[in-house]
């Protein structure tokens, strides 16, 4: 493989699960196609929340990684309170008053570990990482990837020190992200974070984030080149899925996949249901409504979800499934009907983008979005016609959308999906386009 060397830092990385592992693999795995080659630099003895070893399957064969070993406190927790620390890496933070661990975890690490917990990899990682790139003087672009937002540290350093350039990739807000709130920060540390998160933005030589909302924050705090690049579906994972050889039960299956936390429960949605149930009798089309549903959760569910899913007598159609795999979430993704997205109905989360949306895309099916006011989520769907936004407290409209996807049901005209057909979120499209922004990074 020839073309231009650019170290990657990323903390995420197969056998790591979840989200946000998706990104840099995927680019990784097409960036040789368009003359950038890789070379990664990930931790060695990880303590990820979630693994799924299939995913090294993405890994290109001749890709170099290099795997530079981590102390990680979060081990240690994990070991001595495993249940409670394991929610929390998970984003599970309840939406009731805290308990006094629960209080203490979450203090711990937003004030004694800034950034974050990984905050030891930095220091031992930037010295391996100097005399790496002393020794590859054609490695003249590095770029991280965060969260943990510790890594951009260490693209910061190696910059100060190496003669090289750097571009920060945001997968997510640093100060502005839902859970920082959470983390009962004292005032000093409230600074600090937010003069690292403006050290960053104003050092990088190019900054990506995953959402213009993002973008559009950072470039009021920055005169940095500021760049989206959203995330995507790889049309490789779709290979040889039938969603229709999926429904054998004839169910109208209304499917999330992925962590459902308090602050997510979408109580429109459980109202809308039990009302649908109540009159099914008394619209069109809606008599067999209570006898076909099925609520299919796969993925983290918080106990508050399910408790308002069982106030609204819906525990009956519901079914719960664990975390899986990225392919088993496909095809969990494949099954339904009306995929199910939720973001938190508060001011700070109209700058998400969940990575799953683009696959949800992928699939061609109804999707059905409930979330806060000016979401970039919802000019998505608009774009792609792919669904229906709502506002947390919009009954009638998710009522709506619900009575209009089981009549298409029904009526057996609902999209199938068969195909992805959105090449803009293509996840290689997308990397061609990082792939030219680095050729002009390094001219």
């Amino acid at each position: 493989m020839t073309g231009n060397k650019v170290l990657v830092v990323t903390y995420y990385w197969p056998p790591a699960g979840g989200p946000g592992v998706q990104r840099w693999l995927k680019f990784a795995k097409y960036l040789g196609e368009f003359g950038i080659i890789p070379v990664i630099a990930r931790p060695k003895n990880p303590n990820y929340p979630t693994i799924d070893s299939a995913l090294n399957q993405d890994i290109p064969d001749d890709l170099e990684v290099l795997a530079l070993p981590i102390f990680e406190p979060a081990r240690i927790m994990n070991q001595l309170m495993p249940a409670r620390f394991k929610s929390i890496s998970r984003g599970m933070v309840t939406s009731h008053e805290p308990g006094f661990i629960e209080r203490l975890l979450l203090s711990i690490r937003g004030n004694l570990f800034i950034p974050d917990a990984r905050k030891f990899w930095v220091n031992p990682t930037v010295k391996y990482l100097k005399k790496y790139l002393n020794e590859h003087p054609e490695i003249k672009l590095v770029i991280t990837t965060g969260p943990p937002h510790s890594v951009h540290l260490i693209g910061q350093k190696l910059k100060q020190s190496c003669a090289v350039k750097w571009m920060a990739d945001f997968r997510d807000p640093w100060t502005e992200i839902y859970y920082h709130k959470a983390l009962n920060l004292t005032r000093w540390a409230h600074r600090r974070h937010l003069h690292l998160e403006q050290t960053v933005l104003e050092t990088a030589d190019k900054i990506i984030t995953t959402s213009p909302t993002t973008a559009k924050a950072f470039r009021l705090r920055t005169s940095r080149d500021v760049t989206v690049i959203t995330n995507g579906y790889d049309a490789a994972d779709f290979i040889g899925l039938i969603p229709d050889s999926l429904d054998t039960d004839n169910k109208f299956r209304i499917s999330h996949v992925g962590t459902l936390m308090d602050s997510r429960n979408p109580r429109a949605l459980w109202q809308a249901l039990k009302n649908l149930i109540e009159n099914n009798h008394e619209l069109d089309g809606l008599e067999d409504f209570s006898s076909d549903l099925e609520i299919e959760l796969t993925g983290s569910v918080a106990q508050g979800v399910i408790d308002a899913i069982n106030d609204n007598g819906l525990d009956q159609y519901c079914s719960l499934y664990p975390n899986c795999s990225h392919s088993e979430a496909i095809m969990a993704m494949a099954r339904g009907h009306l995929l199910l997205l939720c973001e938190r109905n508060e001011a700070d989360a109209y700058h998400i983008i969940p990575a799953k949306l683009f696959e949800y895309i992928a699939l061609s099916k109804p999707i059905l979005a409930i979330g806060p006011e000016q979401s970039a989520i919802e000019s998505i769907l608009e774009n792609t016609d792919n669904g229906t936004y709502a506002k947390q407290g919009d009954v009638t409209i998710i009522e709506h959308q619900l009575y209009k996807a089981y009549r298409a049901f029904k009526s057996k005209s609902y999209k199938k999906g068969t195909v992805p057909d959105q090449p803009l979120y293509a996840r290689k499209n997308l990397t061609q386009s990082l792939a030219t922004m680095i050729k002009e990074i390094l001219q």
